[in-house]
């Protein structure tokens, strides 16, 4: 076989390749204005690492949300990281133009492109990493842990209505619906509700969730039931 070198941008949560990120998510506050990531390179070889901060309506849920311009960037956007080593990129608030009364929801796109040719008989990939992240102001009331308890359901003919009351967005993990897993449940945005069609024939309707918190813990498992509309 002839020397062969594809590269090939996909995303994904966590970088499956050489170039490691430490976090899946990132919290900053209105006090702060700032949040650190680490990357470290545990491959043989080096890798470009392309970052950027975009908008956060990729993530399933926030398509409609207020998203305003982006606020923040990222520094340094553009570097080279040697095998084994260990850089830190700093995300700095850079507008003022955001909502006082409920959390902010962006996106750290991270890439790691691999320097140099690809050996005789190998593939090289470009992975890039989508990670959340979220503004959120002083003064919120409630608990961002709690959230997720909170939310409010209710099953209607055409299906099920999720309600967050809560200024703090809701990450959807390990959702089931009648003991069915819903893949990529997504997000509920602060204030808004979503409707979904998960439910749509049965008279009962189980939900299992859970959620994750700032630090990538899993939370206890949340139950409900609840009846037709």
């Amino acid at each position: 076989m002839r020397k062969l070198c594809i590269l090939i941008l996909f995303f994904c949560s966590v970088a499956q390749a050489g170039v490691v990120v430490g976090g899946t998510r990132f919290v900053i506050s209105e006090k702060k204005k700032s949040a650190s990531v680490s990357v470290y390179n545990r491959s043989a070889i080096a890798y470009l690492v392309n970052s950027k901060i975009t908008r956060g309506d990729i993530w399933f849920g926030n398509e409609n949300a207020q998203t305003s311009d982006v606020a923040f960037t990222i520094t340094p956007p553009l570097f080279s990281l040697a095998a084994g080593r260990e850089n830190t990129l700093r995300i700095v608030q850079t507008g003022d133009n955001l909502p006082s009364d409920r959390e902010s929801l962006y996106t750290v796109s991270i890439a790691a492109i691999p320097s140099g040719a690809a050996e005789p008989d190998k593939v090289q990939l470009a992975v890039r990493s989508n990670l959340k992240l979220f503004y959120r102001p002083s003064g919120l009331k409630g608990s961002p842990e709690d959230a997720y308890r909170q939310l409010v359901w209710r099953h209607t003919a055409g299906g099920l209505t999720v309600e967050n009351k809560t200024p703090y967005y809701v990450t959807l993990f390990n959702l089931k619906v009648n003991g069915k897993a819903i893949d990529d449940a997504g997000v509920v945005a602060p204030f808004s509700q979503r409707q979904s069609n998960w439910c749509p024939d049965k008279v009962n309707c189980q939900l299992v969730w859970q959620s994750i918190n700032d630090y990538g813990r899993v939370m206890p498992v949340v139950t409900k039931n609840t009846n037709i509309e």
